[in-house]
This record gives C-alpha cells, structure tokens and sequence, in this order.
C-alpha cells in the first residue's frame, strides 16, 4: 500500500511538473500567445518554472531523500496540495481579476461541463489524496 500511494503522488505530481510546461510552451495559447503583453510572459514562465520546481523538489522527497521518510512523504503531499490549491484559488477569484479559464480556440469543454484543466487537476488533486492516504500507513513510507 504505502509504494502504492507513492506511485500515486508521483503521477499526480507529474502532471502539473511536466504537462503545463509542454502545452504552454508548445502553443500559442500561453506564452506565446500574440495577445499577451511581455511582462504577462514572463509572469507565466515564472509560474511554470516554480511549479515544476516544486514538483521536481516533491519528486526528490518521496524517492530520493531518504532522512525522515515520513516527513518527506508529508511535504511532498503538501507541496503537490499547495500547487493545485493555487490553481483551484485562481480559477474561482478569476472574476475578481477578468481571468478565464481557457482562451478562444482553446480546448472545449470536457465532461461535466467542466474546462480541460479543470477535470484533469481534480483527477490529479484526488490521486494526490489517495495515494498519501494509502501511503500515510507508515511512519516512513518505502
């Protein structure tokens, strides 16, 4: 159970370190998306470059560091939970800012009405949450 949970996170943590940088920086809809002024841009670089950080820095606790494996398991949970409970915050203040969710001539909506994103980080979010529920068994984690 407890490599179970592990195998898990590291799916649920490796879409948010790996997916967002390809689609954003392969298409036109994020970084180079002609209607974006340059400082929006960096902005979006940044936050691709700090999540996948994180997500990296997760990947490294749960597998790598070896001292306190049930401390490492445990943030690496919360670091997985900080970057999709930033992107759930963004998502539901965007009428706040006049964000959205998608641009025109993104992708359409995916079931439930919900946007891409949306669906596939809820997926990812509960993944996250069974795999450390399936691997906080143990004080330290294998």
């Amino acid at each position: 159970m407890q490599t179970t949970g592990k195998v898990l996170m590291t799916v649920a943590i490796l879409v948010f370190t790996v997916i967002p940088p390809l689609v954003d920086l392969l298409t036109a809809t994020h970084v180079f998306h002609p209607g974006w002024t340059p400082h929006a841009r960096v902005h979006t670089v940044w936050l691709l470059g700090l999540a996948s950080g994180v997500g990296l820095l997760a990947l490294f606790l749960l597998w790598i560091r070896k001292k306190d494996p049930g401390f490492n398991f445990n943030l690496a949970f919360v670091l997985g939970l900080m970057v999709y409970g930033a992107f759930f915050l963004a998502g539901s203040t965007r009428s706040l800012y006049g964000g959205a969710m998608t641009d025109d001539g993104g992708l359409s909506s995916f079931p439930f009405g919900l946007d891409p994103n949306t669906f596939v980080f809820s997926i990812a979010t509960v993944v996250l949450i069974v795999g450390w529920g399936l691997g906080r068994g143990s004080a330290s984690p294998e």
